[in-house]
């Protein structure tokens, strides 16, 4: 059964039996602690291993219950990211969250990493949200890392979040590539973007999915606008994830839906060879613990 909220990949990613091991960055704040002890009442399987000064992590009423986790203690925001990133091992699965670090510190290091680079991936972001009166989940990309992505880097954000969503259960996502208008013109790069992976996407470059773009926004949440103006394909009106042209107008859009209509979100990083929950200090500890579920389920294919 696909999944229709957040609420459902917690419970899915608590009955998966896959081994796991978490890796927090600093987890100096009590939501970021407090998501670690949900995550920790979950099921055997999670192994937790937390990263920063000792003194810290401890001082957390929130710390109850994780005292048998490992602490690698270390100075600096940039050691105790780049112990974290070199203690993943390829051949297991792994989840990285970000704690109470700095983002763009944090990135840097994830960037440069030399096991990060190996996987050849483009990393992207990826955000899932709960719109009220919406009746299934909506992901968007890439609203925090590709600023203003060109036609190659649009088809690496496409590669990872199929992977993505597919990994959470849905066996053929439909994916809107979101332009300005659905007719395509020559002197707008982003149309021709659109059309471009929905024509490689129809000769099964991204495996097992739907993609049509370049598609409006109504046209890719409303069916009665897509059938209006003729569009005709799987995606019309039934999109589960809106690829958009780029940082601002993702961000932007997330943001509307978050602070207007009250949605719930919870987001990743992918690309990095291991799923990396990159949450801020102002998410709530549900927040990131749907963020972990998700990273969770991605790690182990949702078994």
């Amino acid at each position: 059964m696909q999944i229709i909220s957040l609420s459902q990949i917690v419970s899915r990613a608590r009955q998966s039996s896959g081994k796991v091991e978490v890796l927090c960055v600093q987890p100096y704040d009590d939501s970021t602690l407090k998501a670690l002890g949900s995550l920790r009442s979950w099921r055997e399987g999670i192994k937790l291993t937390l990263f920063g000064k000792r003194e810290k992590i401890e001082s957390s009423e929130y710390y109850r219950g994780l005292e048998d986790v490992e602490i690698i203690e270390g100075d600096t925001e940039e050691i105790n990211t780049a112990r974290a990133i070199e203690t993943i091992r390829a051949d297991k699965p792994s989840v990285l969250m970000k704690g109470l670090v700095n983002t763009a510190v944090f990135l840097r290091v994830l960037f440069r990493s030399e096991s990060v680079k190996a996987s050849g991936r483009l990393i992207s972001h990826v955000s899932c949200l709960e719109v009220p009166g919406f009746e299934r989940l909506l992901f968007i990309t890439d609203g925090t890392v590709n600023v203003n992505p060109d036609l190659k880097t649009k088809i690496g954000i496409v590669e990872n979040v199929c992977e993505f969503v597919r990994s959470l259960g849905f066996e053929k996502p439909k994916i809107a590539v979101i332009g300005i208008n659905e007719r395509i013109t020559h002197s707008n790069q982003d149309l021709i973007d659109g059309a471009v992976i929905a024509k490689m996407s129809e000769r099964g470059h991204f495996g097992n999915c739907y993609i049509d773009g370049p598609m409006p926004l109504d046209t890719a949440l409303s069916k009665e606008a897509a059938i209006k103006k003729m569009i005709l394909s799987p995606v019309g009106g039934e999109a589960d994830v809106l690829v958009c042209s780029n940082l601002e107008s993702a961000a932007n859009l997330i943001k509307g839906l978050v602070h207007l209509a009250h949605s719930k979100t919870a987001g990743l990083l992918l690309g990095a060879g291991f799923p990396v929950v990159l949450t801020s200090r102002s998410d709530s500890s549900d927040s990131k613990e749907i963020s972990l579920a998700m990273a969770i389920l991605n790690a182990t294919g949702g078994v």
